[in-house]
């Protein structure tokens, strides 16, 4: 008795070799596409390179806490740090094209903010990041600002430092943007340089 076989496929009239390359290479695009989406993703998640600058020149120039609390591990025990130049100056640190920089504070209303509400967001709408920060406490926003178009805006955590005290409606232009910070209780409270001296960040 003669089994009948079916009928042939493609695949089927390859050599071996040639329906394992096939295999192999349809493997391979796939993997190379979940990389490059994960790649794409997790750009996303890193800060742009502004906030991160500012970032680190906030951690730069802060005076070291004046009663620090009790390590909690000897790992944590850190030599007292001495910062000989106390001011942040903005303008040099955030190279983009800007005019004026806005810290937003958690719990505050974005729709209603005087200046930013009537600014165009070309990139985002302002209710994205108002849903934002209405969602979460611990968001406060760092917005950058040029001829009342927004260049950009991020989200600033409230245990990265705390931004309460440049939060004010006007903003503060690339001249006035001179903070100092300070270490209390772990966290970077940054202020205003109000005792700046003049030609401080020319």
């Amino acid at each position: 008795m003669t089994l009948q076989q079916g009928p042939s496929t493609q695949d089927d009239a390859l050599p071996p070799q040639r329906r394992a390359f096939r295999s192999g290479t349809l493997l391979i695009i796939g993997f190379g596409i979940f990389l490059l989406v994960g790649w794409v993703f997790y750009r996303q998640t890193l800060p742009p390179t502004w906030l991160y600058d500012f970032s680190e020149a906030v951690a730069l120039h802060t005076s070291p806490d004046p009663s620090p609390p009790e390590p909690e591990d000897i790992r944590q025990v850190a030599p007292p740090v001495s910062v000989d130049d106390p001011y942040i100056c903005v303008g040099n640190v955030i190279d983009l094209a800007w005019d004026h920089i806005f810290a937003v504070t958690s719990g505050k209303n974005l729709q209603t903010h005087p200046v930013l509400s009537q600014s165009i967001w070309p990139d985002l709408p302002l209710a994205h990041y108002a849903d934002l920060m209405a969602r979460d406490e611990r968001y406060q926003l760092l917005v950058l600002a040029d001829a009342n178009t927004i260049v950009d805006a991020q989200l600033y955590f409230t245990f990265w430092g705390d931004l309460s005290p440049i939060s004010r409606p006007e903003g503060f232009t690339r001249s006035e943007a001179v903070f100092t910070s300070a270490s209390l209780n772990g966290l970077y409270i940054v202020s205003p340089a109000l005792d700046a001296p003049v030609g401080t960040c020319s």
